[in-house]
């Protein structure tokens, strides 16, 4: 018996970012693996980019826009993973279900 349902544990893959994305790659659910890898590659990407960015000219700007729109996909992949949903993030989305697969080496 589940102390948190495999859904809650999707959704908190996302709730501090790539952080507690790491937390749950060790997880049984491969649903969950699936959500806390894909996590982990688009908030550790989103993060160096809020981080590098600003090093270029309008970078600041850029920094800010990739900072809005990871606030927005942050509250999408916890409504999603919440409800069950299994949905991949272009690219990272691809990646993590590679890594799933019973074929990869």
């Amino acid at each position: 018996m589940e102390l948190i349902s495999e859904n809650v544990r999707a959704a908190m893959c996302y709730t501090l970012g790539f952080v507690t994305g790491v937390l749950f790659l060790f997880d049984r659910s491969p649903f969950v693996r699936f959500h806390a890898i894909q996590s982990t590659l688009t908030f550790s990407t989103i993060a160096a980019l809020v981080i590098l960015l600003p090093v270029i000219p309008g970078g600041v700007i850029l920094s800010r826009i990739v900072m809005a729109f990871s606030i927005i996909l942050w509250a999408f992949c916890i409504v999603k993973a919440s409800r069950g949903e299994a949905f991949k993030l272009p690219i990272f989305g691809d990646i993590a279900e590679e890594q799933l697969s019973p074929n990869y080496t």
